[in-house]
């Protein structure tokens, strides 16, 4: 990856992902650590970050700069970001980011003619993701709704160990009907909100370790030690909590936010408490931890333990 400017636009959460992918690309080629800085062009100029690139943090060789709210960049910014691309500071990476780049035709194409331009929602369609989930569905002999296919990318983008789960039980729940419909998935995600696992991202959110491996214990006899089932399940729930913890960050009401994610008004009082980035290495340590149960490099029921206890404390 020689690029020195990326702009990632999409899903929130898979462009968390894609920006953790670019980045130990980045690390990996420069062969040590990389500095990291964060910007949000709501509360930051273009031209203080722009200024800050050409200066390299004491002892780094090398810096990721990520840019937020990039679609709100004006004439006179791209203006400004041309200039600097054509003698960029070649060791600052510049990687720029947006919910949607609707109405923001120059700044793709200054993207594009001098960088990298990676757009999720078109990935998606043709990634790992979409295509695991056409293999999964041959096998139970089902298709899926475009809107289906959607729903289940935007629970799980794509990971497949989480997709595998997803499509055996959205399989299982569909039983003799041939195709997997968006009315089917949002009745299976309602579905899901009976079920007692989702105590046990609320003993989480509140803090309460005792009470999470109590929970977890009642679930594995429930799952009959299924952690696979449960882990998939585990995600869903906590990329949830996490959208909603980035919602609340952003100002949307707790009505809102409750209406939309089908969230009791409860949970969010909890998750104020629960930092940000504890909950996105909840996440990427649940999935590492997962990848790890199934290739037999750790005790699947005592690492999930491990986990409910360092998350909870």
């Amino acid at each position: 990856m020689k690029a020195t400017l990326y702009l990632i636009s999409g899903d929130a959460f898979l462009r968390a992902e894609k920006i953790k992918f670019v980045s130990a690309e980045l690390e990996k080629n420069a062969g040590a650590p990389i500095s990291r800085q964060i910007f949000d062009l709501e509360e930051n100029s273009l031209e203080d970050v722009l200024a800050s690139a050409r200066t390299l943090s004491f002892f780094a060789s090398s810096q990721i700069f990520l840019v937020k709210n990039a679609a709100s960049l004006k004439a006179p910014d791209l203006a400004v970001l041309a200039a600097y691309l054509e003698h960029p500071e070649p060791q600052t990476t510049l990687i720029l980011e947006a919910d949607d780049l609707r109405g923001a035709t120059d700044l793709q194409n200054l993207v594009k003619s001098k960088g990298q331009l990676i757009t999720l929602a078109k990935a998606e369609a043709r990634g790992t993701g979409a295509t695991f989930i056409q293999q999964k569905l041959a096998q139970y002999q089902k298709t899926m709704t475009p809107g289906a296919k959607a729903r289940v990318l935007a629970m799980c983008g794509d990971a497949v160990m989480f997709l595998n789960t997803m499509i055996e039980r959205l399989a299982q729940f569909a039983d003799t009907r041939k195709e997997i419909d968006e009315a089917m998935v949002l009745q299976f995600e309602e579905n899901w909100t009976e079920m007692d696992v989702f105590k046990l991202t609320s003993a989480l959110v509140d803090r309460d370790p005792a009470r999470a491996v109590k929970v977890f214990r009642d679930l594995i006899g429930i799952y009959e030690a299924d952690t696979y089932s449960l882990v998939g399940i585990l995600h869903w729930q906590l990329r949830q909590l996490w959208q909603a913890a980035m919602l609340l960050k952003s100002g949307v009401s707790d009505r809102e936010i409750c209406s939309k994610l089908k969230m009791p008004p409860a949970r969010l009082g909890a998750l104020r408490r629960f930092p940000l980035e504890q909950m996105e290495a909840a996440v990427e340590d649940l999935y590492q931890f997962d990848k790890k149960s199934k290739t037999g490099l750790t005790d699947g029921v005592a690492g999930m333990e491990a986990w409910l206890l360092q998350y909870a404390a």
